[in-house]
Order: structure tokens, then sequence, then C-alpha cells
């Protein structure tokens, strides 16, 4: 008959404090706690899931009835010891609270307390998940925390310490146990798997660590999937087809769509992602991995550290748009799951990071439109040259006819970012809308608001201007409304929807929610700026 498997998670659990991995401030306050029997009645563990709550909590209980006497090395070949880890300890009394809330339950439990432990100097109630237990069964506990016997130690432990009643809080020593770093967790599994005696792919272990997310039961519990899908190996071949990752090559790329605002490219990206079936969740995951990666290469002095990949990503990608694309990147995973698909969650992220750029607004312009020479090419291109070149053939202007031939309110916007205008004959131009053109006199309908600006030497000045590539035009200028129509307005607008979506974007952060309701406070929506116009301050 095969032997019986058991789990990493049990069949590596820590013996003793030495053999734990990370926590090392919790370790070195109990250890000089045993070490010189300076012992509280009553210890409260915190933490997230895997970071060795419970665990701490056997050793302690194994160091202070260890048949060899109270120290932080407690023996593990005692029958106490042996007992304690297997679970069956009469003196270690282990609750769940998250299955025993009642009151009458935890009354009966504490009932007990009075007496002597039935062979250990102490007795120990180790009560997990502390925080689920009901108001009642809280008061039923604080009595005997208030007034212990000298025999009881209470080890409480609790993944959410703001639900316990400060009574219990003020009356235990807390021990704030950390998410363990990704080094510690893929250090510990390397050492099983040497253990084992069993062949991986360090890269494996590494993501395998990364998924863990600081706790070392979540990792443990991938390592053993990990195994049995690899049949005995851990590949990172294998890890990718079981967890559905994107190959890391494919997250590069589609990095590099994004710094490029390829719409059409990412979106066709995604859709071939999609076809083969990767999770896609994953991808968007990846991809924010590596704008922190690139974020870290560009601050990082030695190279050699850098993966060529990132180094190279990180020479083309700026600092802001590293930060936009992280922070739409993160949000889009919170709101994956009410996308009603994976995919389109992931395509409307990366359009965002698009939609939401500084520049998107100009690109948007650059390729919606057509320049007046592209519209009189595009009219004119089923005309033979001969025709396209006779007096009656539509043209931009060009400075080698002399002649101004503008019909447009676009074009004569493009006639103004084209020559050179300063200060108030610049702000003139920018507030007039074209009326018409004929004979060469050019009329201009301007802003009642800016007529102030029309003197005799401003008008002289942009004339000059003119004259510079077409000598014989004339203009007119005529007060008039222009109706949201002229180029500074036009930029005004554009400014302030760019302002909007900077405060919205700002708005929307979950860090920037919750100090506003720790602090109670309201954010000076003057004070919102972009990084482009913080530098101009």
């Amino acid at each position: 008959m095969s032997q019986h498997y058991e789990v990493l998670a049990r069949k590596y659990r820590p013996h003793n404090f030495q053999e734990l991995v990370g926590q090392t401030h919790t370790i070195r306050t109990l250890v000089n706690a045993l070490d010189n029997n300076n012992l509280h009645h009553g210890f409260l563990f915190t933490g997230t899931r895997g970071v060795g709550k419970t665990t701490i909590a056997r050793i302690f209980a194994k160091s202070v009835n260890c048949e060899e006497g109270v120290s932080s090395t407690p023996c593990g070949k005692c029958p106490t010891c042996l007992e304690i880890d297997k679970g069956q300890s009469v003196d270690l009394i282990e609750l769940d609270a998250a299955s025993n809330t009642g009151v009458d339950h935890m009354r009966e439990i504490l009932e007990n307390a009075q007496y002597t432990p039935t062979k250990n100097l102490y007795k120990i109630y180790l009560i997990d998940e502390v925080h689920m237990l009901s108001k009642s069964s809280f008061n039923a506990l604080l009595k005997t925390l208030e007034e212990p016997p000298a025999h009881i130690k209470f080890l409480l432990a609790t993944t959410d310490p703001k639900k316990l009643p400060i009574t219990v809080l003020s009356r235990c020593l807390q021990f704030n146990l950390n998410k363990l770093s990704h080094e510690e967790i893929l250090n510990h599994l390397k050492f099983i798997m040497d253990e084992e005696k069993l062949k991986f792919d360090e890269s494996a272990l590494s993501k395998i660590a990364e998924f863990g997310n600081g706790s070392m039961r979540d990792a443990l519990s991938l390592l053993d999937q990990s195994i049995s899908y690899g049949n005995g190996s851990v590949k990172e071949e294998d890890l990718k087809e079981m967890l559905g990752l994107v190959n890391h090559d494919e997250i590069i790329n589609l990095a590099k769509l994004v710094n490029a605002r390829d719409a059409e490219q990412i979106l066709s990206f995604v859709k071939n992602l999609a076809h083969k079936g990767e999770n896609l969740a994953n991808a968007l995951k990846d991809l924010t991995s590596i704008f922190h990666q690139i974020s870290l290469a560009q601050i990082i002095q030695d190279k050699k550290q850098i993966d060529s990949d990132i180094a190279s990503l990180a020479s083309s990608f700026s600092a802001q748009d590293l930060q936009l694309y992280y922070q739409i990147a993160i949000n889009g995973q919170k709101d994956m799951s009410l996308s009603p698909s994976e995919q389109i969650g992931l395509e409307m992220t990366l359009l965002r990071m698009i939609a939401f750029h500084p520049d998107y607004k100009e690109v948007e312009k650059k390729n919606l439109k057509p320049s007046p020479t592209e519209n009189s090419k595009n009219k004119d291109s089923s005309i033979p040259k001969e025709s396209q070149d006779s007096p009656t053939t539509k043209k931009a202007p060009k400075a080698d006819t002399n002649q101004l031939n503008i019909k447009s309110q676009e074009e004569w916007e493009d006639i103004i970012k084209t020559f050179d205008f300063n200060g108030a004959a610049k702000m003139l131009v920018k507030n007039t809308v074209f009326k018409s053109l004929e004979d060469q006199t050019l009329v201009l309908t301007l802003s009642s608001d800016f007529l102030n600006l029309l003197t005799p030497k401003t008008e002289d000045s942009i004339r000059n201007g003119l004259h510079k590539e077409y000598p014989t035009v004339d203009l007119i200028f005529e007060p008039g409304e222009t109706n949201g129509h002229s180029l500074s307005q036009k930029e005004s607008d554009e400014r302030e929807q760019k302002r909007k979506e900077t405060e919205s974007q700002f708005l929307s952060d979950d860090g920037l929610k919750e100090l506003q309701e720790v602090f109670n406070s309201k954010v000076d929506l003057k004070s919102i700026k972009s990084i482009k116009e913080s530098d101009n301050v």
C-alpha cells in the first residue's frame, strides 16, 4: 500500500521558532519573553491568511509546556511536544470561532478554565478567527481575560482585528504579522523542492511566489497543484498552461503597443489572446507588473540587474505615462469582474490608457481630420494631373502662388498655426472666425470681447505677417459673435476637457476616497493639476 500523501503546507509546517520564515520582530519578542519566563496571559496574533498566526501559537504552546521546561527551544521529542504537533494535547484547547460563535459553547469551555491542566504546566486556549465570536461570547471571554487563573494562557488569532472590542484588545499583547516577501516565499519553495528532490524552473517558482501574494499557505497549495500537473516537476511552460498565463514576450509586445497608442493593433492583439483561450485577467495583471518593472528600471542605476526587454522599454516610456498606465491598469483589474466578459474588460482598460493620455486629442485630430492639402488630394484623386494643375482646381494655400486661397475656418486655423504671430496679434487672430475671401480681401469676424486688441499697430503686425507669403492680401475685421468656433475657444474647450478628465481620474482613486473618509475632508478642486501643468508652475 502506498504511503498516505501529506500536503506540503502540513508536511513543512515549522515546529520551532528557528524554522519559521519571516516575522522576525514577533519571534524576537516571544523568544525573549520565553527565555526570561516573563509571560503575559493573553496574546493576539493578527495578519492575513497563511502568514503563520496559528503556527506561531502552536510553537508557543510547545515552548511553555515542553517537559524539559519553559524556553524558546522546545525539544520536539517529549510526549507533550509530539501531542501538540499532532493536535492531540488535552491541555491545548483549539477553537474555531467561525464555526463556534454561540455564547453557551464559549461559557462551557471557559467554565473549565478554573481547573488546573491535566498534565502540563499551562492550559492553553487557542481561538482562531476570534473576531467571529458573538458579542455575548466576547463578554464571556472578557470576564476570564480580566482575571485569568495563573495556569491559563490565551492565544488569539484573527485576520480582522478591527472587529475586536477594544476591551479585548487592551488585555492582550498584540503582534501584527506581516505578509511574507516574494524572496522569503521563493527561497522556502526552493528549499522544499530540493528536500523533495524534484526538478523545477526558478522562474516558475518565482511566479508561484508572486501568486502567493504574501501568503505561504497559498503558495504551497499552488506548488502542490503544480507538482501534480507537471507529474513531479515544476516547469514554467506547465505552470503557464495550468494557470492560463500569457507568455512574457507577448506582454512585452502589448506594453509596446500601449506606448505607441496603436488602438487597432491593441484590439487585434487582445482578440488573438482570447482566441487562444488565454486568461485575460492574468494578462492585465502581468501588464501591470511590467509597468512596475519599467518604473524601477528607470530609477535603478545598475542596469545589470534589469531584464534586457525591460531596459529597452524603460528608455521609450516617460515616467508620467507609466504612472498613468499603472493606475488605469490597477483600476481595470478591479473592474474586470464587472465587465460583460474578460475580453471587453481588457479592451476597455487598454483603450482607456490611450484615451486618457494627454496627447490623445492631438493624435485624434491628426488621424481623423485631414489637412486642407489632403482634402484637395482626396477630392481630386480621380482627376488627371493636367486637370489638377488647372486654375479651376481647389488647392491648399501655397507660397509660390502669392495668392491666398482658403474657404473654411479649418483652413484659416491652419494659416494661424503656420505663421509666427506674437503677443497681442497672436491672441487677436486666435479669436477670429473666417467669414469670406474675395479678390484677396480676407474678411474675419472678431469676437466683441477682443475689440480692444484691434489697434492699428496690431492690425499692421497681422497684415505684415501675411504679406510675407501673400503680398496682395488685404484684411477686414468685423466685430461679431464667434459662437465657440474660434481657435482660442476650441483650445479652451480642449483644456477644460483635459482638466475634467484629470479631475475625474484623481477623484476616482480609492486611496484618495479613503483619505477623505478618514480625515473627513474634501479635495480643493482648484489644486488638481496634470503633471504638465505642475511642471509649468
